[in-house]
């Protein structure tokens, strides 16, 4: 029976510590900030299909959904050097009307 999981962050504070989380658990699983396997990390002993969806091109994206209710959080993970192509956009989830807590 295939596992799977999935993150849900939420605000900014999930959102910043599930990208911390993603970065840290890419690197132990030797995926690089494109979403690519590292050549040393080729062997298959670990289950990186818990954690990230093999996408039909080979990248890997993490399964998560991020959510909250103004963009700056998640604009700057959109825009991060790490994380530019690494998150599937359409995970992303932000108010029209930016009306976060504003602070």
């Amino acid at each position: 029976m295939p596992r799977e999981l999935i993150t849900l962050q939420v605000g900014q504070c999930g959102n910043q510590i599930g990208n911390e989380f993603w970065k840290r658990l890419s690197q132990e699983h030797g995926i690089n900030s494109e979403g690519i396997l590292e050549p040393f990390a080729t062997d298959g002993a670990d289950r990186k299909d818990v954690f990230f969806y093999q996408a039909d091109d080979d990248h890997y994206i993490p399964r998560a959904v991020l959510v909250d209710l103004e963009n700056r959080v998640l604009d700057s993970i959109r825009s991060s050097e790490h994380t530019r192509n690494f998150y599937n956009p359409e995970n992303f989830f932000c108010s029209k009307d930016g009306s976060g807590a504003g602070n």
